[in-house]
């Protein structure tokens, strides 16, 4: 009987054993699931509260954008667009405030145009700025930096980042084109850092390929400076995708024109201009599809139009 009796007892503690362990296992899978439920409820509540916040160069996981051949002299903006679309129908009803906040790099001093923003339901966009200056002299390869940071403070919370790199570089010719969703066009700006020109067509005492200073180019003739340039690019786009404003006046001294046949119709697709030294020159696009936003540089460094230095 007494070995009946323990054979008994090792049974039920083996039952109250396992029985243990499956508790165990249980508690866990609640507290996990619990977790994914609050998660899901919490996206749940934002989605059917129509609540949208999203940036042009933010985002949640955190956006990294980098700027070569910066001049590492004169200031450098940055504009950081804001926005509550989920798409262009689906819209927060409400405002949105948000507050701005950055950390920098020690060799520069920052300038936001405001701490603060509010998304308002008349537009649902918003714009800032941050203004990035050198304080100290820098070099060739030298690199500064700025971690921007926006969170919502409304009823529900969101935190979008990014971080922006600008590398000095050696004179050169760079771009940036600014857009934002429903805009119905974008604008392109080149920029060219060169300080000197270059003679195309010998003249007087210069030969082909020379450098010739912006003092001495400006104390010539216009036919002589018309026998050289600074900065001059090519420019090539998808007229399926934007289309040039032909009324620019930079795109009236453009040339090597090319064009493209589109259901019948020709297009511009490329062109070449030339670029002053240390200046810079814009030209307008019309979007096909105003539902895009083509800023550039962006998330992806994908550019839709083309610029290649000649």
């Amino acid at each position: 009987m007494q070995k009946k009796a323990n054979i008994i007892i090792k049974y039920k503690r083996k039952q109250l054993l396992i029985m243990f362990v499956v508790l165990i296992a249980l508690i866990s899978l609640v507290i996990v699931f619990g977790r994914y439920i609050t998660n899901s409820i919490n996206d749940f509540f934002q989605r059917s509260s129509e609540f949208y916040f999203e940036s042009d160069k933010l985002s949640e996981k955190g956006t990294t954008l980098q700027v070569d051949n910066w001049s590492g002299v004169d200031d450098y903006t940055i504009t950081v667009n804001m926005n509550s679309r989920k798409n262009n129908i689906e819209v927060a009803t409400y405002d949105i405030p948000y507050e701005i906040s950055y950390s920098a790099s020690d060799n520069i001093i920052c300038n936001l145009n405001k701490k603060e923003g509010i998304i308002y339901a008349s537009d649902n966009t918003d714009i800032f700025t941050l203004t990035i200056t050198p304080n100290t002299q820098l070099r060739n390869g030298d690199k500064v930096e700025v971690d921007i940071e926006v969170k919502s403070t409304g009823e529900y919370k969101k935190t979008l980042k990014g971080k922006f790199i600008l590398v000095v570089g050696q004179e050169n010719i760079s771009y940036e084109i600014t857009d934002e969703e429903s805009s119905p066009y974008l604008e392109l700006s080149i920029t060219n850092t060169l300080s000197y020109y270059t003679v195309r067509q010998a003249f007087g005492n210069y030969h082909a390929g020379d450098r010739i200073d912006v003092d001495t180019y400006l104390s010539l003739s216009q036919e002589n400076k018309n026998r050289c340039y600074s900065g001059e690019v090519k420019i090539e786009f998808n007229p399926k995708e934007v289309l040039l404003d032909m009324t620019s006046e930079v795109y009236n001294k453009a040339k090597n024109i090319g064009t493209t046949a589109i259901d019948g119709n020709t297009y511009i697709n490329r062109f070449t201009i030339t670029i002053d030294a240390i200046s810079s020159v814009d030209l307008r696009f019309y979007k096909v599809d105003v539902n895009k936003n083509y800023t550039y540089p962006n998330g992806n460094n994908n550019s839709i139009i083309k610029i290649t230095e000649n």
